[in-house]
């Protein structure tokens, strides 16, 4: 489920989302409504020539798709770019040139050093004031960068080592149909699909560095521990590891943390008071994945004695369908609209 909160903003936005069928864009429309994003228009357009993928909804209505023009844009204030990364590319020149925001989470930007890494929770600062490309965090990196940073700042985190379990909801709608599909086919005896993750997901686990090796990967180990370094701030150290699980949503990650000496697990804790994305687990709390479906906020929990003095095990989950990257990119537009006075392209 989307969060709900009613947008305070006087100005109305003309809006638009790039392959607005995909998962991602699901999850930003879903937070559009949910957040009352005031708009002024909202147009939807597909890469694809596929007439499958020529209709979508919003707000409970149908939209007919068509495929971006950037002489027949008009009016433009924010764009989400929710396709993939070859997708993304092809568009990340036109925000410039047409005077409005493109919100990029197909990856395309991140790794140009000329546009900001933004996650809205840890560093609004960095939203631009005029058009231009914001990148969003890949998900496994707005969640740590959403994990760590407090701690960074309330605890001198020194140390962080990070096992991530992630969905297939990572790979799209395709990897949740093709994890479906395979746990189908066990059962059945039969031969099971595996275009999407190159080899059986299903009542298994697979390492990240040998989805890299087969070039599944959407992101590699040390291009995300960049991102989570990029958002929440250098100072420590942090090694990553990712896992493809067999839930269909739902990220977790289980983090071995080095504090500052002589902080304990009550100033761990503390460290996400007052914050609205973070919210601290008590006993008794559902805290899996498949419990935490539709739970956008990061949830903190299990904490242990780490290997020595102020160091800790911790454990969190949230579902990035339900919060996550699409709640950032909405958040970020959200602060555009609030401090932005012109209008986009005419």
């Amino acid at each position: 489920m989307a969060e709900p909160e009613r947008a305070r903003h006087r100005r109305r936005a003309h809006v638009a989302l790039f392959d607005a069928t995909t998962l991602t864009a699901k999850g930003v429309k879903d937070q559009l409504v949910a957040r009352s994003f005031p708009t002024a228009s909202v147009r939807m357009f597909t890469s694809s020539t596929d007439p499958e993928f020529n209709l979508t909804e919003f707000a409970g209505e149908a939209t007919l798709l068509a495929p971006p023009d950037f002489e027949t844009l008009g009016t433009l204030d924010v764009a989400f770019l929710c396709g993939t990364r070859r997708e993304g590319e092809r568009y990340l020149d036109w925000a410039g040139r047409g005077g409005f925001t493109a919100i990029d989470l197909t990856g395309a930007s991140i790794g140009l050093a000329h546009i900001p890494l933004v996650n809205a929770s840890v560093n609004p600062e960095m939203i631009p004031a005029g058009p231009g490309v914001v990148a969003a965090p890949h998900a496994v990196a707005q969640m740590l960068s959403t994990l760590l940073s407090p701690i960074r700042r309330e605890c001198g985190l020194k140390e962080a080592a990070a096992v991530v379990l992630q969905p297939a909801s990572e790979r799209g709608q395709e990897g949740i149909d093709e994890l479906h599909r395979q746990a189908i086919s066990l059962m059945n005896f039969q031969e099971m699909p595996k275009e999407v993750f190159g080899r059986q997901l299903a009542f298994n686990l697979v390492p990240g560095w040998l989805s890299e090796e087969s070039k599944s990967a959407g992101a590699t180990r040390s291009d995300l521990e960049r991102q989570v370094l990029r958002v929440a701030g250098d100072g420590f150290d942090l090694a990553l590891q990712v896992i493809d699980a067999p839930v269909f949503h739902g990220h977790a990650v289980a983090a071995h943390l080095v504090l500052r000496e002589g902080k304990g697990s009550e100033d761990l804790l503390a460290s996400f008071r007052g914050l609205d994305d973070v919210r601290v687990g008590r006993r008794g709390d559902p805290v899996t994945p498949v419990e935490r479906a539709g739970d956008g906020r990061l949830l903190v929990t299990g904490v242990q004695p780490g290997l020595r003095a102020s160091s800790f095990w911790i454990w969190a989950v949230a579902d990035d369908l339900a919060g996550g990257r699409s709640l950032n990119a909405v958040r970020i537009a959200e602060a555009i609209v609030e401090t932005r006075t012109g209008g986009g392209r005419t």
